[in-house]
């Protein structure tokens, strides 16, 4: 499968510290870590999106999020605790990353729909305080040094 999105979040992911800063808006924030590459992937084309098309977004793979992604990612971290389902944990890992490609893939074909705009200098610390701010977090301290983080490395 061609997806640049796929290819560019997994380069992404791997530079130090992005994944220890996507995994943290995850649990603190409930924010999607594919959205928030995929804002990333948008400034970088010097495209963005407005509010509504995140929320229409965001909409068009809560589904797959919900009932495929989380639930993989959930059954992998309650195994952690198991030494004897370790191999078994290894291939939920193996699933729940071919089921975060798929979403990309959604995403990029939902991207592929779209008329975008071209990207202000605060499109990406818009999008992204947009993506984290469904859930707020109990301290919004936090969340602003989360952001910054996320700024910091998803430039």
């Amino acid at each position: 499968m061609n997806n640049p999105l796929w290819e560019f979040s997994l380069a992404l992911y791997a530079r130090s510290g992005v994944a220890v800063a996507c995994i943290e808006a995850q649990d603190c924030c409930a924010a999607d870590v594919n959205l928030l590459l995929y804002a990333a992937w948008l400034a970088r084309q010097g495209l963005e999106l407005d509010q509504n098309q995140w929320r229409a977004l965001a909409a068009s793979v809560a589904e797959w999020r919900q009932r495929v992604v989380q639930p993989l990612r959930a059954l992998r971290r309650d195994w952690r605790a198991l030494p004897a389902a370790a191999a078994l944990r290894e291939q939920v890992k193996v699933l729940e990353l071919a089921a975060e490609q798929s979403q990309q893939a959604q995403i990029l074909a939902w991207h592929r729909q779209q008329v975008l705009q071209p990207a202000r200098a605060d499109s990406l610390p818009r999008a992204l305080a947009f993506l984290l701010g469904s859930a707020p977090m109990q301290d919004t301290g936090e969340q602003r040094l989360l952001l910054q983080r996320l700024l910091t490395l998803l430039k």
